[in-house]
């Protein structure tokens, strides 16, 4: 009986050891915020775009309402249409007279970009290639290693003048020519072996970054820069990188990943991120946005509700947890 209580002593000292190391952010001053109810729910997001139950969808700068079938959801979108899909590995090319073009893969699609008559894509099974609307068939299709963990926030292919940058969910940028379909480069970004797929694809000027949840590249004519860093999430806005760290840290990079400026929010949790002209938002999981300016030297952190369900930055606005926090309102002063 004795050995018996005192393993079950052990047990609890231990359990209880282990949740009480757990630190969570604690700001010193916060401030209230008002949220207001977005009358909907977000049931799928993905890195350029989330899907409402009504139907609605949320691009990076607006919402926009387009008529999603039975069971499809938001994957990219240019001004003409939307690339939507389904687990079954249905695509729907939807535009506003409704759906104009579809096309059936193998495995569900989980990135695409449309260019022109193709749709340049990236499947679960991490296959990738070119689909052409106009023959109806898949025209180039490639395999990359397999990844059994991926971050929800899938990076869509990219057009860089005739080439095309496809984000693989390995960790991997390749290089296609549309014109030849053939491959001119592969690039690794990271090499972990879960959760590390390119979840950041974008440009500034002449230089390409990429990201995983592991490390952040740029490639330009002065070679490859590396930011080897845990990532939250990543923001381009006018010219400058901000990198929203797992650690609690938010640093302002230029395309060349040097260091302009950095602040450190001990313990913080990032769900989102934001910028704009003025400011920075990090909504923190435990129920904090922090609002910064641009030069990280002044901020001011707002109690909001926790985080429990997907999040998503549409514009000026954050949604999550059924609700909507106006961006443009808020100060760090």
């Amino acid at each position: 009986m004795y050995k018996k209580i005192l393993l079950a002593s052990t047990i609890a000292t231990i359990l209880f050891a282990g949740c009480s190391s757990k630190q969570y952010f604690e700001p010193q001053q916060t401030t209230s915020l008002s949220t207001y109810s977005m009358g909907d729910k977000l049931i799928n997001y993905s890195r350029d775009g989330a899907t409402l139950a009504s139907g609605t969808i949320l691009t990076k700068n607006q919402a926009k309402k387009i008529k999603l079938d039975k069971g499809f959801y938001f994957i990219n979108n240019n001004r003409q249409a939307a690339i939507t899909a389904d687990l079954q590995g249905n695509c729907h090319i939807v535009t506003r007279r409704g759906t104009v073009a579809s096309a059936k893969f193998p495995k569900a699609l989980v990135a695409g970009t449309l260019i022109g008559q193709y749709l340049v894509y990236v499947l679960q099974n991490n296959n990738y290639g070119i689909y052409d609307f106009k023959e109806h068939k898949i025209v180039y299709n490639n395999e990359s290693n397999r990844a059994y963990t991926i971050d929800r926030r899938v990076a869509n292919p990219l057009l860089v003048d005739k080439l095309v940058v496809i984000p693989t969910l390995d960790g991997k940028l390749v290089v296609l020519d549309l014109t030849t379909r053939k491959i001119t480069k592969e690039i690794f970004v990271s090499t972990e072996k879960s959760l590390n797929n390119i979840i950041f694809l974008g440009t500034i000027k002449n230089t390409l970054i990429a990201a995983t949840p592991h490390k952040m590249i740029s490639l330009s004519s002065k070679g490859k820069k590396e930011y080897d860093k845990e990532i939250a999430e990543v923001v381009i806005n006018g010219g400058d990188i901000f990198v929203f760290q797992k650690n609690g840290k938010i640093a302002k990079l230029n395309e060349l990943l040097s260091v302009i400026a950095e602040k450190k929010f001990k313990f913080a949790h990032f769900s989102a991120g934001a910028v704009d002209d003025k400011k920075v938002y990090g909504l923190e999981k435990q129920g904090y946005l922090i609002v910064a300016n641009r030069n990280l030297s002044k901020n001011r952190v707002y109690n909001v509700p926790e985080v429990e369900d997907f999040t998503f930055v549409s514009g000026n606005k954050i949604y999550y947890n059924g609700e909507v926090i106006e961006l443009s309102k808020l100060s760090y002063e």
